[in-house]
This record gives structure tokens, sequence and C-alpha cells, in this order.
């Protein structure tokens, strides 16, 4: 693999801590969605987090847009699926407190979307991790949390273009350990690969098939150690996860590609010298036949993070 160019979608600026960028592309035009805090040093990930929405066509010059979501925001996913029709899942989350998940539906012209509406289960306590897909006539959301005591990954499934869901299946069995949780989901021939984060001190990355998306094989583990596994299959039918990368002397962002799903190889995009949790977090998309795009947070010493983005050649 090889390192094509690097570009600055949302500069460093002195106190403001953005992070957990997300991509898609909508006809001719590159679609990021982040979200932007204000850094406090007793907080992780600073506080009063806002989602923006950020477009380009020429992956130089970028237009920023300001949701109106402003509830102690985390999470900021963009989905694409019905061609200029998109998807926004945003999380107001508070540590040991306030933890809801919404979706937003809009279309390209509408950005950025106005409104949203939440996604609650009875006895859940979750987050959804991951790019909305579609599967027969489903709408399926990966997410992780507790469910009914069970701590596991699990899919969410929507037969109504997003109004309700359901919880379609847990990934791992009841009492798995470790616990895992952050997983995103690619279809690969026949079969599904969810691609896992291993809960602390491990940080393993583990892997599960299932030919239905309901039945799931024991996880395994990859050999890669990372955070925030982004998952899909490429138009040359191999499998590519963008993850924040801990097997490296700095943690920093990395892709990594395998044929069979046995064998990977890794390729270091970036390391940075903030601390371990103010960087990473990628995602991508394939721009040209072997070409990736891939955005992610990096910080500095200072530790004010900023939405970067390199194109890749595989």
């Amino acid at each position: 693999m090889k390192l094509l160019k690097k570009i600055i979608i949302s500069p460093r600026e002195n106190g403001k801590y953005k992070a957990f960028p997300t991509v898609v592309k909508v006809s001719d035009e590159i679609v990021v969605a982040y979200r932007e805090g204000r850094v406090d040093a007793k907080t992780p990930h600073g506080v009063d987090g806002r989602v923006r929405i950020a477009t380009s066509r020429n992956l130089e010059d970028w237009k920023i847009f300001l949701t109106p979501f402003c509830d102690s925001e985390l999470d900021a996913i963009v989905s694409q699926i019905y061609q200029e029709n998109l998807f926004l899942i945003t999380r107001s989350y508070e540590y040991r407190g306030l933890n809801r998940v919404y979706i937003s539906r809009f279309s390209k012209s509408e950005i950025p979307p106005e409104m949203r509406k939440p996604i609650r289960f009875d006895g859940a306590n979750f987050a959804i991790f991951g790019h909305i897909f579609k599967y027969k006539n489903e709408l399926i959301a990966t997410s992780y949390g507790n469910f009914n005591g069970i701590e596991s990954p699990a899919l969410l499934a929507s037969y109504d273009y997003g109004e309700s869901w359901r919880v379609k299946s847990l990934i791992t069995p009841q009492g798995h350990f470790p616990t895992l949780n952050e997983t995103t989901v690619t279809r690969k021939g026949n079969e599904f690969v969810a691609v896992m984060r291993s809960l602390e001190p491990s940080y393993d990355l583990y892997l599960s098939k299932s030919k239905n998306l309901i039945d799931w094989d024991m996880p395994i583990k990859i050999g890669i150690l990372g955070h925030a596994p982004m998952v899909q299959t490429l138009s040359c039918s191999k499998i590519a996860f963008a993850f924040r990368d801990l097997g490296l002397e700095y943690p920093g962002v990395s892709i990594a590609l395998s044929g069979d799903l046995e064998h990977w190889e890794t390729f270091n995009v970036c390391q940075y010298t903030g601390g371990l949790y103010n960087g990473g977090y990628a995602d991508f998309i394939e721009i040209a036949p072997g070409v990736l795009l891939v955005v992610y947070y990096i910080s500095d010493r200072n530790s004010e993070p900023w939405i970067e983005a390199c194109t890749v050649e595989i």
C-alpha cells in the first residue's frame, strides 16, 4: 500500500476537540460527519459536543455545516444507501449518565438535517457504531451495549426505512470473554464478516462470520491490536478495515487488508503524539478502484484534535 496525499478537512483550533469522523460519497460529493466539542481536561473527548457535516467535490475545498444537535453529542455516523438519501446516527452522551441514540433521514440537498428521532429498546443501553446497510428488505445497524442483561455487539433491523427498529441478533454468546463492543459488518460472497473490538486491557480485534446475520461463529482473534474497526469489501473483493492501531510505538491509524480472512497486511497511515484517546477512529471509502480516502482525527501534545484525511493506493 502507498500513501498518496494528506488532506485537512477541519484544522486544529484553540480549545476545540474534533473527533469521530465518518465518510460517504453521494453522487460527485464527499460527505464527512464529525463531532466537535470544547476541550476540558477533566473529561475525555471534551464537553459541549455538536455535530458538524463537511462536504467537498475536490477534496481540497470543504464546506462546513453545523447541525442543530447539541445535547452533549458524541457520535456522528453518516450512511448512504438509497441514491442521494442519507442517514445520520447521533448520540447524546455523558459518562455514567445520559446515553440516547438518534437517527436522522435526509437528502443531500437537505444538509444539514434539522430533525432526528430516538432509537430505544426496553432493557437496553447501547450505542450504534458503523454504517447502516441494506440486506433484503431490511436496514441493518451494528451496535454494542447491554441488551436485557447481556453485554454483546448486536445487529438492529428496520423494515420501515428507519422509522422503527428491533434487535435482530446478538453476535457473541452470553458470558463471552472478553466483552466485545465496537463492531462493523461487511458482506463477502455468501457470508457476512464482523470485525469487533475487545475492551481493555487486551486491545485484541476479533472476527466472526455468519450466513444469515442471525447465527454467528464463535469470535476469533485476528492478531491485530486496535480500536474502532470500520470494515468493508473492496472492488477487488478483498476485505479492508481502518482502525486505531495500538501495535505501534505511538498510537495511530492503519488499514488492514486480507483476501482470505486469515492473513492480514497492515499499512500505517499516521501516528500521533497526543493521548491514546485523542486520535484514531478512522473511516474510509473507495473513491476509485484501488484508491481509498481515509478520514480520521489526530492530535499533538496540545490535545486539541482536528479532522484529517489521506488517500491510499492499495
